[in-house]
C-alpha cells in the first residue's frame, strides 16, 4: 500500500506543476496585455513528445518580457493581472 501511495504521488504531482505553470503564464500574459496563447490545455498538446514544452514555455514567457522591454528601468513589472 505504501508503494502505491508513494508511485501515486510521484505520478500526480507533475501533472499538477504542468497545469499550475501554465496558468500562472497565461496570467503573466494577461498583465502584460498580450493575449492568452498559452494555458494548460495548450501545453498538453502534443509537445511532451518531443520535449518541445520547455521550449514553448519558454517562448512565452520570452514574449512576456519582450512586451515590457520599453519600460524603464526600476519599473515595477506586474506578472499576474
Amino acid at each position: 500500500m505504501l508503494v502505491l501511495i508513494c508511485v501515486g504521488w510521484a505520478l500526480i504531482t507533475p501533472l499538477i506543476s504542468f497545469h499550475t505553470t501554465g496558468k500562472a503564464i497565461a496570467n503573466a500574459r494577461r498583465a502584460a496585455g498580450l493575449p492568452v496563447t498559452c494555458g494548460p490545455a495548450v501545453r498538453a498538446r502534443p509537445f511532451p513528445v518531443f520535449g518541445l514544452n520547455t521550449w514553448y514555455t519558454q517562448r512565452q514567457l520570452n514574449l512576456v518580457v519582450d512586451a515590457h522591454a520599453g519600460a524603464a528601468p526600476g519599473t515595477r513589472v506586474l506578472l499576474a493581472a
